[in-house]
This record gives C-alpha cells, sequence and structure tokens, in this order.
C-alpha cells in the first residue's frame, strides 16, 4: 500500500512539473493565436458570407467594404466550399492593393488569408473563380 502511495505521489509530482513547464513555455506565451482564448475571441466574432456564382469578390457591389474589427491580428476565412482565396486592401489613401497570390482554403476550416493587418482596415476577398461560395470570416 505505501509503494501505490509513492508512485501516486510521484506521478502527480512529475504531471505537475510538466504542466507548470508546458504553461510557461516560450512557444505558448509568444504566440497568443495558439492559446485557446486568443482563438475563441478572434472566431467568435465570426461573420458570414455569402457569394453568389457569377462574381469573383466578396462583396461585390463596387461601394462596400469589409473591415477588421480589430479581434484578430489576421483576417482569416472558414469556407463551407474549398476555394482560392486573396485580399485586396482599399487604404484611406485611396486606391487599393490584392495581394499577388492566392491560398488555398480548405472547406470546413480555418485559413489565414493575410497577416499583421491592423483594426480598422478595409478590405474585400478575392475568389479563385466564379462560382459560388459561403461560410464565416474573422479579423
Amino acid at each position: 500500500m505505501r509503494k501505490n502511495r509513492v508512485i501516486a505521489s510521484t506521478l502527480l509530482a512529475a504531471c505537475s512539473a510538466l504542466g507548470l513547464i508546458m504553461a510557461t513555455s516560450p512557444a505558448a506565451s509568444a504566440n497568443p493565436q495558439a492559446q485557446p482564448s486568443a482563438a475563441t475571441s478572434c472566431y467568435g466574432s465570426a461573420k458570414s458570407y455569402s457569394k453568389p456564382s457569377g462574381d469573383r469578390w466578396y462583396p461585390n457591389n463596387g461601394q462596400t467594404r469589409l473591415t477588421t474589427p480589430g479581434n484578430c491580428n489576421d483576417i482569416n476565412i472558414k469556407p463551407n466550399q474549398t476555394t482560392s482565396i486573396a485580399v485586396c486592401f482599399y487604404p484611406s489613401s485611396g486606391g487599393s492593393q490584392c495581394q499577388a497570390s492566392f491560398k488555398t482554403a480548405p472547406a470546413g476550416q480555418w485559413t489565414v488569408v493575410a497577416t499583421d493587418v491592423k483594426p480598422g482596415t478595409r478590405f474585400i476577398f478575392d475568389f479563385g473563380s466564379t462560382t459560388a461560395n459561403t461560410g464565416v470570416w474573422a479579423g
């Protein structure tokens, strides 16, 4: 019986030490996006989109732009259909600047489309095709 207590105490100490090491690892503290609370607050503000067939951009009414709320440092998308995607930015100084390459965003998975995006940034999504696409985005 004493032997079982010693083993249990040793296992508890080892698990506690391991938990302490993991909780204070540089990777966990250096990357807040990897922490569940950061991901929850980022994706918790996700907004839905519905791009009709025939359009390549969302939104595509010529005037409306999406604006990053600042809950994430990135622009993320989770499409219901696998798609190729890029972002076109609209700075307050005028004009537009689109990303040079498209990323593949798998259906049902979050994909980072643009990184280090400031809150209040205006943009639209540039889809690689004119097929209909729906899903959610967060920024």
